[in-house]
């Protein structure tokens, strides 16, 4: 009887050091997503929308889509917002100068474990007709393998005299 009684005690230590396991992996992933939200942020509509994504550097291919988190297939005759960009952070950030990173000292445990995809999507404001454009933090990571995704988001709002009037990004 003892023995089953600490059968059942150690597989109740695993599953419980395993869900923590997983819920600071979860946690992680959230404190990625965040910092980069807020670097985003810092850098503003027109440095993020018109300059970062654009070009080349949305021209992902299937294996980053894949990363998307389920945005990469937005349908516009369903949905409001259309998909403008995808790009893999973790690619750019690679090839990029120190200065020019999003997060200059991100840690290689946590490029070696995560993914980092920017999704641009954007919709014009049926009432303002004023242009709407959100960029999607996805951070990824396999789990009990299987993948899974954390999503933040970023609103930008034009910020021209025909936009939001006070030529102040928001």
């Amino acid at each position: 009887m003892l023995l089953i009684g600490l059968l059942g005690v150690f597989q109740g230590v695993l599953v419980a050091s395993e869900q923590n396991s997983m819920a600071n992996q979860a946690s992680r992933a959230a404190g990625i997503g965040s910092q980069v939200r807020v670097s985003l942020d810092t850098l503003g509509r027109h440095r993020v929308v018109e300059g970062m994504l654009t070009g080349a550097a949305c021209n992902a291919g299937a294996s980053v889509q894949a990363l998307a988190g389920g945005l990469e297939s937005l349908d516009p005759g369903a949905e409001p917002w259309a998909v403008r960009c995808i790009m893999d952070l973790d690619a750019f950030e690679e090839n990029a100068d120190e200065a020019d990173r999003l997060l200059p000292g991100y840690p290689k445990t946590d490029r070696e474990r995560f993914r980092r995809v920017l999704v641009r999507v954007s919709r014009l404001d049926p009432v303002s007709s004023v242009s709407i454009d959100e960029v999607a933090v996805i951070v990824s990571w396999n789990e009990l393998g299987r993948r899974r995704f954390l999503r933040q988001f970023v609103g930008f709002y034009d910020a021209s005299p025909f936009g939001n009037g006070t030529n102040i990004e928001i």
